[in-house]
C-alpha cells in the first residue's frame, strides 16, 4: 500500500480497496492500471468535505454489459462511497496517446451528496477541461492503485494546453457559479500556477493567496476577474 495512503481514514482505505477489487473481477485482465487522484492522492484529504477521484485505464474497449456491470457494482447504494461522493473515470489505453485524443469511455459520479447518479459514456456530454486539469494534477501526486504507473499510461498536459483548460474551466465557474466557493478555489490554483509554474492543491493555493495581502484583500469576485486577465495575458504571449 502507498505511504501516502495511510493519510486518509481507515473507511476510505478500505472502500478503495472494495473498489479496486470489484473492477478487477469485471475487468480482470484487460486492466492497465487503476489510479487514485485529487485531494486523497495529496494528503489533503478532508473527511464530510472531500470526494473520491479514482480513474482506471483498460486495453481494450468495454462491452456495453461490462460498462453496465461497472456502473451497478460501483453505484453508492450498492458500494456506498464514505466521501461526499465517487468521481470515476475510465480511458482505453489507445485514447492516452496524446492528450489531444483524452477521450473518456466512462464518466461516472455516484455518492450521497448526489441527488442521482451521474453517467456519460461519450466525452462530447463534458467539458475537457475536467479532464485536463485532473490528469495534469495528477503527474505530480497520482498514486498507482494496481498495474502500470501512471506516467507510463497518461500523457502529459502541455503548457499551452493547459493554460487553455484552465481558461476553460474559471470561464465555466465565472458563467454558472459565480460566487461559489468552487469558483474561488479554482482561481487560487491557476494564480498558484502562475506564479510558481506548478500545480498544487486546493488546499495549498488558498493557503497561499491567503497569506499574500495583495490578493486576500480583494473581494472574491474581483480576485476571481483579475486572475482571469492575467491568465489571458499569459496565454497572449506564449
Amino acid at each position: 500500500m502507498h505511504s501516502r495512503l495511510f493519510a486518509l481514514p481507515s473507511a476510505e482505505r478500505e472502500y478503495i480497496n472494495r473498489l479496486c477489487d470489484v473492477l478487477q473481477l469485471i475487468a480482470g485482465t484487460n486492466i492497465v492500471g487503476i489510479y487514485l487522484l485529487g485531494s486523497a492522492s495529496q494528503e489533503s484529504y478532508v473527511a464530510g468535505e472531500s470526494d473520491l477521484d479514482v480513474q482506471m485505464v483498460v486495453d481494450q474497449p468495454l462491452c456495453d454489459a461490462q460498462k453496465q456491470a461497472i456502473i451497478e457494482a460501483l453505484s453508492h447504494s450498492y458500494l456506498p462511497c464514505p466521501a461526499t461522493k465517487l468521481e470515476f473515470v475510465v480511458y482505453h489505453k489507445a485514447q492516452l496517446r496524446t492528450a489531444q485524443t483524452l477521450h473518456y469511455a466512462i464518466n461516472y459520479n455516484t455518492g450521497r451528496t448526489l441527488k442521482k447518479d451521474y453517467v456519460s459514456f461519450d466525452h462530447n456530454n463534458d467539458p475537457r477541461h475536467w479532464f485536463l486539469l485532473d490528469i495534469a494534477m495528477a503527474g505530480n501526486w497520482a498514486i498507482t492503485l494496481f498495474g502500470e504507473s501512471f506516467n507510463r499510461i497518461f500523457p502529459s498536459i502541455e503548457p499551452s494546453l493547459l493554460l487553455q483548460a484552465m481558461h476553460e474551466c474559471l470561464t465555466w465557474f465565472n458563467k454558472h457559479y459565480p460566487d461559489s466557493k468552487d469558483c474561488y478555489q479554482c482561481a487560487c490554483r491557476i494564480l498558484s500556477y502562475l506564479l510558481r509554474g506548478v500545480m498544487v492543491s486546493k488546499r495549498q493555493s488558498l493557503s497561499e493567496v491567503g497569506l499574500t495581502e495583495q490578493w486576500k484583500s480583494l473581494p472574491a469576485q474581483e480576485f476571481v476577474e483579475s486572475v482571469l486577465q492575467q491568465l489571458e495575458a499569459k496565454i497572449a504571449h506564449q
